[in-house]
């Protein structure tokens, strides 16, 4: 009787648990929608679905929420986690068992308990009642993957359904077989949409909507992350978020480096965070250690590690987690690192002249207004630039005719996590309606569409629209008579104009005239078109910017564009005087650019430039360094402990890696390159 008493009251206990995460879940329309379909066990080839997604995004939540729908359909749904059984085909069974028999008071052991009894006795109990198996945490099932796959799934009867919860996407048999692809449904658990994490909020009270906007954009919405927000503190401030920022993001680290089992992959970690994206080659030159590739392998084999366009990515909550962790505990290493990272894409740079590079670059330069703005974490993938032609002339049209019919002023937040400050984007009512009276479609047809681009997602919807007028001999009459460009360009002196007058199919330069976006408050598409900028350094040009708004003046200055004075023109009204700038980054003078740039950095910082380089080892710089202070061989000998003919062998070396033959040539060309 008392057992019975127990068992009441926990099935109480366990109503009332139910019903509060019922009230708390949201979201989730395609999970629950698929499992809905598939409650009535009629889709037979469906056997499995697997749900992934990285720490804290939501998957228990949902398997409880499934559970929950299974109870009020009277579905048995056994739920277990991975780590709470041995990992054995016997410990797997026995835990079954031991779950069936809680949830059903049935008892399915026998004297003659054997695996093969198990799956006779399974089947049997399966044939008066619908099951669902949700085993949580698959990741840690690896030893038992192929028997629970090979042996258990194949011997279900048509009454139970498996699903599966793991960080990692599936791989090996269940993606290679095609048979298992199309008996298997793979769902990827995303972070909250700004109207979910509205809908979340609003059950801890913060109905603020820039207190939530801001909550979002410090979570990503990332459903965990939201939750530890939403609880520091009962009076919902961005202030107080913002006091809570460090312990937020230290709690969520710890959670997610549960996984990494090996300590030695935390130096790896350590430097991953600091690229926005990274290979192996750019590990190595930060760690100044050749990373193998089993251990490349294991990084990015961790679930907050994911593919991404040039290379690898971290999830951006724990990669700036990381970061102000290092950053806090190792000052010193966080700036050797990011100084390693620049000197190394400076050197990819100019070698390969990469876009992807060149971004890489200012990334590493440390100057978060630029990190904020260009390198946003909510951009979509899909977007792409499509150039305007004759048979999508009808969309800039139409493009224009909206913006002309929705004057509104613009705004557009970009939100920094690491330092919980945001870059304010305005553009006034008054300017916004003057631009439309200077600039449509029609300025389009003068340049001959030459580099006006639609900015476009996935859907083919149009976000934006881009003209970045290349100058030669056939554009530089339009740019000399139009507003905006002509403060500039009528004022050329011959040597410019001559410079300038280069064949209609060669450029001599750019003149970014126009970025405009539907939304003026989607800042994910603001920073892809902005990214998209990075190739116009490369081109070998010059590249001219007229505007009259404080946010790209600062924005340019902090790129290092040039005011041009006697440029400075009123085109957007009397109130609102437009500075010009330039960057000429012809030739030789993109490197010298490149180099001013890092002028602020410490000597350290150049000479890992000439590390990189030059390939240098770190014993090589320490005696280029000597050499640089005119130190002879036995000084420098004396000083790192070593003997002198191996200094000489030292410099040997380092004459045929910097194609140098005396120590006089030595410090020219170092200097060359740091100066």
């Amino acid at each position: 009787m008392e057992v019975n008493e127990n068992i009441i009251t926990n099935k109480n206990m366990d109503n009332f648990i139910q019903s509060i995460e019922r009230d708390f879940f949201i979201g989730r329309t395609e999970e629950l929608e698929f499992f809905y379909n598939h409650l009535n066990f009629t889709d037979n080839d469906v056997k499995v679905l697997y749900i992934h997604g990285t720490g804290g995004v939501g998957k228990t939540y949902l398997l409880n929420e499934y559970n929950r729908i299974s109870n009020e359909e009277g579905v048995l749904f056994l739920k277990m986690d991975s780590r709470d059984f041995p990992q054995t085909p016997e410990g797997f069974a026995d835990h079954i068992l031991t779950l069936i028999e809680t949830n059903t008071h049935t008892q399915l052991y026998s004297d003659t308990y054997s695996l093969r009894k198990f799956l006779h006795s399974l089947s049997e109990f399966a044939s008066e009642k619908r099951i669902i198996i949700a085993i949580d945490s698959y990741e840690h099932m690896d030893a038992l993957d192929r028997w629970f796959r090979q042996v258990f799934i194949q011997n279900l009867p048509s009454t139970i359904f498996v699903i599966m919860a793991g960080r990692h996407p599936l791989s090996g048999e269940w993606v290679e077989s095609p048979a298992w692809r199309s008996l298997t449904k793979e769902i990827e658990l995303k972070d909250f949409t700004l109207a979910q994490t509205r809908a979340f909020l609003d059950y801890y009270g913060v109905d603020n909507s820039h207190m939530i906007k801001a909550m979002w954009n410090f979570t990503d919405g990332h459903p965990l992350t939201l939750t530890l927000a939403a609880l520091t503190d009962k009076e919902f401030t961005i202030g107080t978020l913002h006091e809570q920022t460090s312990q937020i993001l230290f709690e969520l680290t710890q959670r997610w480096l549960r996984e990494v089992s090996d300590e030695s992959l935390h130096r790896l970690i350590e430097a991953a965070a600091l690229f926005y994206s990274f290979d192996q080659s750019s590990l190595t030159a930060v760690l100044k250690q050749e990373i193998d590739i089993q251990t490349f392998h294991a990084l990015t084999s961790l679930s907050f590690v994911k593919p991404v366009k040039n290379g690898w990515g971290m999830h951006d909550l724990i990669r700036d987690a990381i970061k102000m962790n290092l950053k806090l505990r190792h000052p010193e290493r966080f700036e050797r690192f990011n100084q390693r990272s620049a000197s190394f894409f400076y050197k990819r740079t100019i070698t390969n002249r990469s876009p992807a590079d060149m971004a890489s670059f200012f990334y590493h330069l440390g100057d978060e207004f630029i990190r904020s703005v260009f390198f946003q974490e909510k951009i979509d993938n899909s977007m792409y630039l499509e150039p305007i032609a004759d048979y999508n002339f009808h969309e800039v049209s139409r493009f224009f005719e909206h913006r002309k019919s929705d004057f509104s002023e613009s705004d557009a937040q970009f939100y920094n996590r690491e330092t919980n400050e945001s870059y304010h984007f305005h553009a006034s009512l008054e300017h916004n309606r003057r631009e439309m009276e200077l600039i449509d479609e029609t300025y389009v047809k003068k340049i001959n569409y030459k580099d006006a681009h639609l900015l476009k997602n996935k859907e083919n919807k149009t976000l934006g629209l881009s003209i970045i007028v290349p100058i030669n001999e056939a554009t530089l009459k339009v740019l000399a008579k139009e507003p905006v460009s002509r403060a500039y360009f009528s004022r050329l002196n011959e040597q410019d104009r001559k410079e300038y007058s280069v064949p209609e199919n060669e450029n001599a330069g750019w003149f970014i005239r126009f970025l405009d976006y539907s939304d003026s408050t989607d800042t994910a598409a603001r920073s892809f078109m902005l990214y998209n900028l990075f190739p116009l350094l490369l081109t070998g040009g010059r590249i001219i910017v007229s505007t009259p708004l404080p946010f790209f003046q600062d924005l340019l200055e902090k790129f290092g564009f040039l005011k041009i004075p006697e440029a400075t023109h009123y085109d957007y009204g009397e109130n609102y005087p437009s500075l010009t700038y330039i960057l000429d980054v012809r030739g030789q003078k993109l490197a010298n650019y490149l180099k001013r740039l890092t002028a602020g950095h410490s000597v350290q910082n150049e000479m890992d430039v000439i590390e990189t380089t030059f390939s240098l080892t770190e014993r090589e710089v320490d005696i280029v360094k000597l050499v640089l202070e005119e130190k002879g061989n036995a000084a420098i000998a004396k000083e790192l402990f070593v003997a002198e003919i191996t200094v000489k062998k030292h410099i040997t070396r380092i004459f045929k890696k910097m194609e140098v033959k005396n120590r006089s040539q030595l410090v020219k060309r170092v200097m060359e390159i740091i100066s």
